[in-house]
């Protein structure tokens, strides 16, 4: 009903930010602005490709617009001649699609509608996507994810075609969403909630107000054409017509085109049903007052487990610019697009085992002098092992130095006896295509955690504030892909210390008991695969004091 220029809204989880809200709007500017270019952007491509895109289409499907139809992704849209467009369509001139206004060179990363409002996706770890564009709108989801300089350079592409579109009031908008950002986590950002001091109650109000008189004319004129005269009808159309203007003419003004809000998760607590709440509150996670009730509630530093973690231990660059000009919103990315990855070099690997298995790969970079976290894969049952390994072979399947050396927990290794043991499963998993060891992958993998101490109880807490202190030159420089490892960021960053029984502090794992599509972003599981990838031997026993034992290398186990 408001329908501002601008919308910046705080809402927690599951409450169809973009199925509905932003889905939504995206309706009322394609018939508003028919043929006009805005921008959607995400944190990442990757999530871009799998949420992002995915929850849209389930939007304007859930609205009764169909891929096809009403839209394509990542090609031009086809022709259809007067005579075959559906009924339920507008014709105009010969095409079923119209024109876009602006031109546009390729359709890889780009949704066109039926109007021509076409929409071109790109992401902040692919700023070359979105170089050297203007738009009208701009969209985002978990904003609270976007760097603010970053943003506020996209920004300033929202400028053009002011002539054809100024008059709408959407031009040179934005609908930005994100659940409560809490800054205390290291990559979480909290401009969005200064966009509160745009807006201007009292006016917002007085468009809603209008709103509703919008509202009452429309069903009074519709019916009237039902049920009344001709010239009841045309008053009635008039009357309509007149107060959609003032509504029209009130979102215009400088001083109403904002809309901030903040709202909880019981805003769709229909849909939710009151059972979702319950599990939420009886869960008694630590995110419940952000995620839920949007409530501005942080983590300390100092209840952080990983309490050195900082922004120098990530970076945003990791991406092939050449290889990035190349994927379309239909391609799946391979390990070619990892700008520092050695395609000639071995690779490590931390891995955990359990309802969700974690892979974190990673790679020495002698050149610039870190140990860098080059990609994070998952799986959540009933995936297994098996699809862990075949993740890992279709996205590193252009690597030349086919060996990887697999670090985790020693756990991983009962049952070795028996060939039964989880870390014996993955290597083969890995190395043969087949149960049967009949066809070969051309991969190697070293097990390098055999015979490997068990980690003491709070071993890790000491180990990881000595190593991200960065005072420890014997200690590797840790840089992780803040995209490309984006739930191992997560993980490391929300993980909380809290005191065991004898006062030791060790790491909360209640997180785990996570329903299982929320493991990934918010549970400690990605976080254990970082620890058995970092907690070798060698370099345990440089913050423990204690004689170093060499683990070997490829070439003395191979």
């Amino acid at each position: 009903m408001l329908m501002t220029r601008s919308l910046y809204l705080v809402a927690g989880r599951g409450s169809a930010k973009t199925t509905d809200i932003q889905v939504e709007r995206f309706i009322e500017m394609m018939h508003d602005m028919p043929g006009a270019p805005v921008v959607w952007v995400s944190d990442t491509y990757t999530n871009l490709q799998k949420n992002v895109l995915r929850t849209v289409i389930d939007g304007l499907e859930m609205k009764g617009y169909k891929e096809g139809i009403h839209f394509v992704i990542g090609k031009p849209p086809p022709v259809f001649k007067k005579d075959e467009i559906p009924d339920h369509l507008p014709a105009k001139e010969k095409e079923h699609f119209w024109k876009p206004y602006n031109s546009i060179i390729s359709y890889k990363n780009t949704m066109v509608t039926y109007t021509g409002f076409n929409v071109t996706f790109g992401s902040l770890d692919r700023p070359a996507s979105l170089a050297g564009n203007s738009y009208v709108h701009m969209f985002g989801d978990e904003a609270k994810y976007f760097l603010e300089h970053k943003i506020s350079n996209l920004m300033k592409a929202i400028r053009g075609y002011r002539v054809k579109y100024g008059n709408s009031p959407f031009y040179r908008g934005h609908t930005l969403t994100t659940d409560m950002p809490n800054p205390a986590n290291v990559g979480e950002h909290d401009w969005i909630l200064k966009m509160a001091k745009k807006m201007k109650p009292k006016m917002i109000m007085m468009i809603l107000k209008t709103a509703f008189v919008v509202n009452e004319a429309i069903q009074e004129y519709i019916y009237a054409k039902e049920n009344g005269s001709t010239a009841d009808q045309i008053k009635k159309k008039r009357v309509y017509e007149r107060w959609n203007e003032r509504w029209i003419s009130l979102r215009m003004l400088p001083e109403s085109n904002t809309f901030f809000y903040i709202a909880s998760s019981y805003v769709n607590a229909d849909i939710l049903t009151p059972e979702y709440f319950q599990d939420e509150f009886d869960s008694d996670m630590s995110d419940v007052k952000t995620a839920i009730l949007s409530m501005r509630a942080g983590l300390e530093s100092g209840q952080r487990f990983y309490a050195n973690l900082a922004e120098r231990h990530f970076y945003a660059d990791g991406n092939c610019p050449v290889w990035s000009a190349k994927l379309g919103l239909l391609d799946e990315e391979d390990c070619r697009i990892l700008k520092y990855l050695d395609k000639d070099k071995a690779l490590d690997a931390g891995a955990d085992f359990g309802n969700m298995m974690s892979l974190i790969i990673a790679q020495e970079d002698r050149k610039n002098k870190y140990y860098r976290g080059l990609k994070f894969m998952y799986t959540l049952s009933p995936e297994w092992i098996r699809d862990l390994a075949d993740k890992f072979l279709k996205f590193f399947a252009p690597h030349q130095k086919k060996v990887l050396n697999l670090y985790y927990d020693r756990a991983a290794n009962n049952y070795k006896k028996a060939g039964q043991d989880l870390a014996t499963q993955l290597k083969n998993a890995i190395e043969y295509f087949d149960a049967e060891k009949k066809k070969r992958t051309g991969w190697r993998v070293i097990l390098m955690s055999e015979g490997q101490g068990n980690i003491g109880i709070n071993e890790e807490y000491n180990f990881m504030q000595e190593l991200f202190s960065g005072k420890n030159p014997a200690l590797p420089r840790v840089a992780i892909d803040q995209f490309h490892c984006k739930p191992i960021k997560c993980s490391l960053e929300k993980a909380k210390a809290i005191k065991n029984s004898k006062g030791q502090d060790v790491k909360d794992k209640s997180t785990e008991k996570l329903p299982l599509k929320r493991l990934p972003l918010e549970s400690t599981n990605p976080s254990d695969s970082f620890k058995y990838l970092m907690m070798r031997r060698n370099w345990r026993v440089l913050v423990n004091g204690q004689r170093s034992q060499s683990t070997g290398t490829v070439s003395q186990r191979g």
